[in-house]
Formats: structure tokens, C-alpha cells, sequence
């Protein structure tokens, strides 16, 4: 009679190493949180002349975060088939276009990277949806992977060295005090 009492015992034992192994994992790679450095990220470099000199780039075709004009960079992470990043796009042309009036464009730059993206998606994208800032591919998910693989829109705010100074998942409703705390980020 024992026996059949220890195997349950035994199952649960190993489903709950399991589980806390999956949330070791999980932890493991969760999106980048505020005041974390960002691994080392290699961006392709956008093809449109004008977010290049956006960017403050020449010719180069791969780029790191320190070779973008900027003292600080929105990174919003997105999906093309993603319904909440194709609704949080007039919200955050019209921050790019508040950012212009405030003089603070030259010192925050603003890039959505479209995760998976092919570029005649990216094409599509900048058609239908009017991103009024770079939008950068990550073809092959590479950059969403060393980022945890968020879920999108994911924003962050990040500093020349690479440290996340803000992050935020879901669709960002407060625009003000969001615009507030891009200026507060700021050298004085």
C-alpha cells in the first residue's frame, strides 16, 4: 500500500521542481528593468536617408546605441501584427512632434525596432501606421531575445551608457508625465 501513496508524493515533488525551475528561467529573462544596463546591442541601421541623419548616422549598416546622436534614446519595441503598438503610434508621433517643439529632439531620440520584421513590413508599416521616427528591423529576433523577449509595445528610456533610466510594458496612457520624465532624464 505505500507505493501508490509515494508515487503522487513523487509527481508533485517533481511538477513543483519544475516550476520553480521554469521561474528561475523566467526571471532569467525578463525584460530589462529601470536601472539595469542593456547587453550589448547591435542595430541594423535604417535605409531611409532621413532617419539616418536622424540618428546622426553615415553609411554603417550595423550600429551600436553609442554611435546615435542623442544623450537619450526611447526604444520601443514592437510588433507589425501587433494591435497595441498600431494604436500607440498617433500617441507617440504626436510626443516626437512635442519633443521637435521643445527643442529636445537633438538630445532625445526616438526608435520603435520592429521584432521579426522583414522590410517590406517595416515598408508597410511607415505606409499604414505614419511612424513619424526610425523604425529599425530585428529580422531574425536577435534584439528581442537579448531583451528578454518582451511582449509589445515595450518602451524604455536608456542613457548613452546603456542603462534602462525608464521601462514600461503595455501601451503608455499618460503621455504628460511620460513627456515629464524624458525631461527630467535629461543633463541639466
Amino acid at each position: 500500500m505505500p507505493a501508490p501513496i509515494a508515487v503522487p508524493m513523487l509527481l508533485r515533488a517533481g511538477l513543483c521542481l519544475c516550476l520553480a525551475l521554469a521561474c528561475v528561467f523566467v526571471q532569467a529573462h525578463a525584460a530589462p528593468q529601470q536601472g539595469e544596463a542593456l547587453p550589448p546591442l547591435q542595430l541594423v541601421a535604417p535605409d531611409r536617408p532621413e532617419d539616418r541623419a536622424y540618428l546622426g548616422l553615415a553609411q554603417q549598416q550595423v550600429v551600436n546605441l553609442g554611435d546615435l546622436a542623442g544623450e537619450l534614446f526611447l526604444l520601443e519595441i514592437i510588433g507589425v501584427y501587433c494591435p497595441f503598438c498600431h494604436q500607440q503610434v498617433p500617441t507617440f508621433n504626436a510626443l516626437h512632434a512635442r519633443l521637435v517643439r521643445a527643442k529636445l529632439d537633438g538630445a532625445v531620440k526616438m526608435l520603435a525596432i520592429a521584432s521579426g520584421a522583414t522590410e517590406p513590413e517595416i515598408d508597410f508599416l511607415r505606409q499604414h501606421s505614419g511612424y513619424a521616427y526610425p523604425v529599425l528591423r530585428d529580422e531574425n529576433y536577435a534584439l528581442h531575445k537579448a531583451l528578454g523577449e518582451p511582449k509589445t509595445p515595450f518602451t524604455m528610456l536608456v542613457d548613452r551608457q546603456g542603462v534602462v533610466r525608464y521601462a514600461h510594458m503595455g501601451i503608455i496612457q499618460d503621455v504628460d508625465g511620460f513627456f515629464g520624465t524624458i525631461k527630467s532624464l535629461l543633463p541639466q
